[in-house]
């Protein structure tokens, strides 16, 4: 292979050697180019956080607790999950929802709960050990993910 480069003329072995170089910031000053003209991001492109509000008291044991803002409600209830030491907690949502993480503070300890969804997505569910709620927690942690949205609630329930 180096004998065929070097019986090669000196203006082809320059060309060889300095192609890749070209190639590769002719692709870089190409992207300068193209997207000199694009806008930042403005406020309503970036992701708005809105703060889900608590309606009432969030008693869970009797199946009353709603949360909501002006885009979105929310409702939480607890069901029986058929195995023995399980928790069910059932997420329902009005509108559709990409993701949600949720979490229960106890004593200074945060313990994140696995959320799956149906495969239709219009209802979620947690399904958590019950030695969780002894003690009582202290805060259940919530966030729902929606495109260009985040709604995120911090409750203290009553389970």
């Amino acid at each position: 292979m180096l004998r065929w480069f070097f019986a090669q003329p000196l203006h082809l072995r320059i060309a060889i050697m300095v192609a890749p170089i070209l190639a590769i910031g002719g692709w870089g000053m190409m992207d300068l180019w193209v997207t000199k003209d694009q806008p930042k991001p403005t406020v309503e492109q970036q992701v708005a956080m809105l703060p889900l509000q608590l309606q009432g008291e969030c008693f869970l044991a009797t199946n009353q607790c709603l949360l909501q803002h002006d885009k979105m409600k929310l409702s939480m209830l607890l069901k029986d999950s058929g195995k023995p030491g399980i928790v069910r907690m059932e997420i329902i949502p009005d509108t559709n929802i990409r993701g949600i993480q949720m979490s229960l503070v106890q004593l200074e300890n945060e313990h994140q709960i696995v959320v799956e969804s149906t495969p239709d997505g219009n209802l979620w569910f947690a399904e958590f050990p019950d030695k969780l709620l002894t003690p009582s927690p202290s805060a259940l942690r919530i966030a729902l993910a929606k495109f260009g949205s985040v709604s995120f609630a911090e409750i203290q329930p009553h389970f």
